[in-house]
């Protein structure tokens, strides 16, 4: 896999490649933001084991160990949601657990064998944030208009214009497809001025 630099446009790419835990967890800001805490956790802290193991790791053994760590970091942290979220982990359900097979999880935990603790501390943080950021934005659109909720209390003057679709898979899909037409835009611009 090429090595994708934050500076070269990639944040369209980073919600792509999340896309399944964007959509997944934007339903609801409560389900948003913890999945987007999760991210944040897993990423830091296989991020920091992989870079400080990667030393004593045979090439060939490279893929597995960083499944093996992500893994771990996704369960301890399920069972931690489950005990303190128990509302929002359940609206996750499996999903939760399924992080552990999110590529974005992989990109950085490659990333990070390559580079030390610090650089992987900083692409995981920019990495987990920007993935947090664009759940949150989707969640800030799609339970108010779909749901006619907010955090889960409802608002009363949008139950009559709700748009239900919104909150369907579908609706997931419709709203990170312009969230992502947005920062393609975004990061274009941001190129042509550079220039």
């Amino acid at each position: 896999m090429r090595k994708m630099n934050l500076h070269e446009g990639i944040p369209a790419r980073l919600v792509l490649m999340g896309c399944a835990l964007v959509m997944l967890a934007s339903a609801d800001l409560r389900s948003a933001a913890l999945m987007s805490g999760m991210v944040l956790l897993t990423t830091l802290l296989s991020s920091v084991t992989l870079s400080a193991i990667s030393k004593f790791i045979p090439k060939g053994a490279r893929l597995p160990a960083g499944v093996l760590v992500i893994t771990g970091f996704v369960s301890l942290l399920d069972m931690l949601a489950q005990a303190f979220f128990p509302v929002s982990a359940n609206m996750l359900g499996v999903h939760l657990a399924a992080l552990a097979a999110s590529p974005v999880l992989f990109w950085v935990g490659e990333g990070a064998e390559d580079q030390g603790e610090a650089l992987a501390v900083r692409t995981a943080l920019t990495t987990a944030l920007f993935l947090a950021a664009a759940t949150m934005v989707c969640a800030l659109i799609r339970e108010p208009l779909g749901c006619a909720t907010i955090w889960g209390h409802p608002i009363g003057f949008l139950e009559n214009v709700k748009i239900p679709i919104l909150a369907d898979t579908f609706g997931g899909y419709l709203v990170l497809a312009v969230v992502v037409a947005i920062l393609n835009a975004v990061t274009a611009g941001k190129k042509e001025a550079a220039k």
